[in-house]
Protein backbone atom coordinates (compact mmCIF):
# COMPACT_ATOMS: atom_id res chain seq x y z
CA UNK A 1 0.00 0.00 0.00
CA UNK A 2 1.15 3.28 -0.96
CA UNK A 3 1.54 6.25 2.05
CA UNK A 4 0.99 9.66 1.05
CA UNK A 5 3.22 12.15 1.98
CA UNK A 6 1.47 12.82 5.62
CA UNK A 7 1.76 9.19 6.09
CA UNK A 8 -1.35 8.30 6.02
CA UNK A 9 -4.37 7.83 3.43
CA UNK A 10 -8.04 9.04 3.58
CA UNK A 11 -10.06 10.22 6.66
CA UNK A 12 -9.83 8.81 10.36
CA UNK A 13 -13.69 7.46 9.12
CA UNK A 14 -12.07 5.52 6.33
CA UNK A 15 -8.50 4.51 7.92
CA UNK A 16 -11.33 3.23 10.70
CA UNK A 17 -13.26 1.55 8.23
CA UNK A 18 -10.21 -0.43 6.26
CA UNK A 19 -8.65 -1.42 9.69
CA UNK A 20 -11.95 -3.03 10.82
CA UNK A 21 -12.54 -4.75 7.52
CA UNK A 22 -8.48 -5.89 7.21
CA UNK A 23 -8.54 -7.11 11.16
CA UNK A 24 -12.11 -8.96 11.00
CA UNK A 25 -11.44 -10.96 7.48
CA UNK A 26 -10.85 -14.83 8.36
CA UNK A 27 -6.90 -14.27 7.48
CA UNK A 28 -5.82 -11.27 9.64
CA UNK A 29 -2.69 -9.66 8.58
CA UNK A 30 -1.01 -10.51 11.79
CA UNK A 31 1.48 -12.04 9.42
CA UNK A 32 2.71 -12.49 6.10
CA UNK A 33 2.73 -9.51 3.57
CA UNK A 34 -0.21 -7.56 4.68
CA UNK A 35 1.60 -7.16 7.76
CA UNK A 36 1.37 -3.17 8.40
CA UNK A 37 -0.90 -2.63 5.38
CA UNK A 38 -3.19 0.04 7.46
CA UNK A 39 -1.48 3.45 8.58
CA UNK A 40 -2.80 2.43 11.70
CA UNK A 41 -0.64 -0.68 12.37
CA UNK A 42 2.49 1.67 11.66
CA UNK A 43 3.03 5.08 10.79
CA UNK A 44 0.13 7.00 12.85
CA UNK A 45 1.50 5.66 15.81
CA UNK A 46 4.84 6.82 15.35
CA UNK A 47 4.39 9.52 13.44
CA UNK A 48 1.11 10.99 13.96
CA UNK A 49 -0.14 10.33 17.33
CA UNK A 50 -3.08 12.49 17.02
CA UNK A 51 -4.79 11.42 14.26
CA UNK A 52 -3.67 7.83 15.52
CA UNK A 53 -5.90 8.51 18.80
CA UNK A 54 -8.83 10.32 16.44
CA UNK A 55 -8.53 7.22 14.43
CA UNK A 56 -8.71 4.69 17.84
CA UNK A 57 -11.53 6.96 19.39
CA UNK A 58 -13.68 5.95 15.46
CA UNK A 59 -12.89 2.54 15.79
CA UNK A 60 -14.38 2.55 19.14
CA UNK A 61 -17.40 4.02 17.25
CA UNK A 62 -17.78 1.20 15.06
CA UNK A 63 -16.95 -2.33 17.27
CA UNK A 64 -18.41 -3.70 19.79
CA UNK A 65 -16.83 -2.62 23.49
CA UNK A 66 -19.10 -4.54 25.59
CA UNK A 67 -16.26 -7.21 26.40
CA UNK A 68 -13.02 -7.61 25.58
CA UNK A 69 -12.77 -9.62 21.77
CA UNK A 70 -10.73 -10.03 19.01
CA UNK A 71 -10.80 -6.58 17.65
CA UNK A 72 -10.22 -4.71 20.40
CA UNK A 73 -7.68 -7.17 21.40
CA UNK A 74 -5.61 -6.61 18.39
CA UNK A 75 -6.59 -2.41 19.18
CA UNK A 76 -4.90 -2.05 22.22
CA UNK A 77 -1.98 -4.74 21.96
CA UNK A 78 -1.10 -2.65 18.69
CA UNK A 79 -2.09 0.88 17.74
CA UNK A 80 -2.58 2.02 21.22
CA UNK A 81 0.33 0.21 22.92
CA UNK A 82 2.56 1.35 19.82
CA UNK A 83 1.11 4.70 20.32
CA UNK A 84 1.56 5.05 24.09
CA UNK A 85 5.45 3.30 23.63
CA UNK A 86 6.36 5.73 20.65
CA UNK A 87 4.68 8.65 21.64
CA UNK A 88 2.78 8.43 25.07
CA UNK A 89 4.27 11.73 26.19
CA UNK A 90 2.28 13.61 23.25
CA UNK A 91 -1.30 11.64 23.70
CA UNK A 92 -0.96 10.95 27.84
CA UNK A 93 -2.91 13.78 28.97
CA UNK A 94 -5.61 13.29 26.58
CA UNK A 95 -5.24 9.56 27.19
CA UNK A 96 -6.41 10.45 30.59
CA UNK A 97 -9.18 12.42 29.85
CA UNK A 98 -10.31 10.11 27.79
CA UNK A 99 -10.09 7.29 30.24
CA UNK A 100 -11.69 8.86 33.16
CA UNK A 101 -14.60 10.03 30.53
CA UNK A 102 -15.34 7.10 28.16
CA UNK A 103 -15.88 3.18 29.74
CA UNK A 104 -14.98 2.07 26.19
CA UNK A 105 -11.60 3.48 25.86
CA UNK A 106 -10.57 2.78 29.60
CA UNK A 107 -11.81 -0.84 28.58
CA UNK A 108 -9.45 -0.74 25.52
CA UNK A 109 -6.60 0.46 27.99
CA UNK A 110 -6.99 -2.74 30.17
CA UNK A 111 -5.46 -4.61 26.88
CA UNK A 112 -2.39 -2.96 26.46
CA UNK A 113 0.77 -4.70 27.29
CA UNK A 114 2.66 -1.80 29.83
CA UNK A 115 5.90 -3.57 29.75
CA UNK A 116 7.87 -1.25 27.12
CA UNK A 117 5.89 2.24 28.02
CA UNK A 118 7.80 4.55 29.70
CA UNK A 119 7.24 4.30 33.59
CA UNK A 120 5.90 7.22 34.21
CA UNK A 121 2.84 6.62 31.39
CA UNK A 122 2.19 3.54 33.17
CA UNK A 123 2.01 5.40 36.60
CA UNK A 124 -0.59 7.81 35.14
CA UNK A 125 -2.71 5.05 33.41
CA UNK A 126 -2.37 2.69 36.74
CA UNK A 127 -5.80 3.89 38.30
CA UNK A 128 -7.55 3.15 35.07
CA UNK A 129 -6.07 -0.62 34.74
CA UNK A 130 -8.80 -2.57 37.08
CA UNK A 131 -9.96 -4.97 34.73
CA UNK A 132 -7.25 -6.48 33.21
CA UNK A 133 -7.82 -8.92 30.03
Amino acid sequence: MAHSPDGAEGSCAKIAEAWIHLWSGPETPAIGPDVGDSPLDWTLPREEPKRCLEVILEILERIDTSSPNDLLAVLAAGPLEDLLVMNGPAVIDEIETLARQRPPFRRLLNGVWYRRCEPDIRARLAKYLRHRW
